[in-house]
């Protein structure tokens, strides 16, 4: 079992880090997998420090400061997407210390790996804008520093398929602020299956499937077909720069729906389509759901998770085609103590397996291995 074998292997592998210190010179734009990353780090004993200002990647736990070069550290993190300061390499001569790179960012044809991302971005954004620009806590636009010198030692991807240069695969995983957000227990549950409308073409399919199995049901029991809107809740923290951010950081997604999170609450089993049909599969609803007590019925990922799979969580619950998402669906409601193995069992190792911490350890093994 590659999953498990993968967390064992990962303990504590805190211990191989002397000064239990990271620089992490980070993107503006939110990222799930560097949050649940440096959450899992922060838990781990890490500090986290940030030059200049706060990152909302790591608000939580960072420690500021103005001069890295008074500190010894492990490595230094970064990811991509927005705002990065590259610059900072050469300014404070950090060309040194190990480099890691998170790509969480999504794929397309075109654009198969983090330096094509990086070209992308480049001819989107900003190029270079003035110091005062670059150190707002608020951007009013999304800019871009030159890559100049840099080249990550260690890469990892989350929409990884299987291009060499794409490095390991690391997943969103359950952020600390979905833990404490399940309330029902599995009896409680009014829908069967539950399938919330979102971007990308597989998700607009699965709605017009379920649709057209109103008509004829194929699959049987309560379901719940649509979107999910309502109030946003923030962390205390962050609410008042989250409310002004006009989606150019993305601080909105570091909001909770009560709402969102009570039709998780309310679902025995989300469906999750995926999200199209080219190298993107991650997103953060199947983590979310996991951690609110659902069986995740997914269909196979077409990214390569293989490092750390969710699909052992249940590999029942994996499927390739509408007709055997309708049969695994019939034999799920038709067999409800199965269905109740299977769910308890999944959510269970998906919080031994999948949460900040053991994500951290995973992250750790890596480049412990690597180097």
């Amino acid at each position: 079992m590659n999953l498990k074998n993968a967390y064992l292997e990962s303990k504590n592998s805190e211990k191989h880090f002397a000064n239990k210190k990271i620089l992490f010179i980070g993107s503006e734009g939110y990222d799930a997998a560097t949050v649940t990353t440096i959450q899992g780090l922060d838990e781990l004993g890490f500090k986290i420090y940030t030059i200049n200002k706060t990152n909302i990647n790591s608000w939580f736990c960072n420690i500021v400061i103005n001069d890295p070069n008074k500190y010894k550290f492990d490595f230094i993190l970064s990811n991509l997407h927005w705002g990065t300061r590259w610059s900072y390499f050469e300014k404070y001569k950090l060309n040194n210390y190990l480099k890691i790179l998170i790509d969480g960012d999504d794929n397309t044809k075109n654009f198969p790996n983090w330096k094509y991302k990086y070209c992308r971005y480049k001819n989107r954004y900003v190029n270079n804008p003035d110091e005062n620009i670059k150190m707002k806590k608020l951007s009013d636009c999304r800019w871009i520093e030159d890559l100049n010198k840099y080249k990550p030692d260690i890469l990892f991807t989350t929409q990884r398929t299987n291009i060499k240069e794409q490095g390991y695969y690391l997943p969103f995983g359950i952020a600390k602020e979905y833990i404490n957000t399940k309330i029902n227990s599995l009896e409680k549950r009014p829908y069967d299956f539950v399938n919330i409308d979102g971007p990308g073409e597989k998700r607009k399919r699965m709605k017009k499937f379920l649709n057209f199995n109103s008509l004829l049901h194929l699959i049987p029991g309560k379901i719940f077909n649509g979107y999910v809107k309502g109030e946003i809740e923030y962390p205390e923290k962050i609410k008042e720069i989250a409310k002004k951010d006009k989606n150019i950081h993305g601080y909105n997604r570091w909001g909770i729906s009560k709402n969102y999170f009570q039709m998780l609450n309310n679902a025995k089993i989300l469906i999750y389509p995926g999200i199209v049909d080219g190298g993107i599969w991650e997103s953060k609803r199947p983590w979310e759901s996991y951690a609110n007590g659902c069986l995740v019925l997914m269909s196979k990922p077409n990214i390569n998770c293989s490092d750390y799979p969710i699909t052992e969580l249940c590999s029942f619950a994996v499927y390739n085609s509408y007709y055997e998402l309708t049969s695994k669906a019939r034999f799920l409601y038709k067999n409800k103590e199965t269905l109740d193995k299977y769910r308890l069992q999944a959510t269970e190792d998906a919080h031994k397996y999948f949460t900040p911490k053991p994500i951290g350890n995973y992250f750790l093994k890596k480049i412990k291995d690597s180097i």
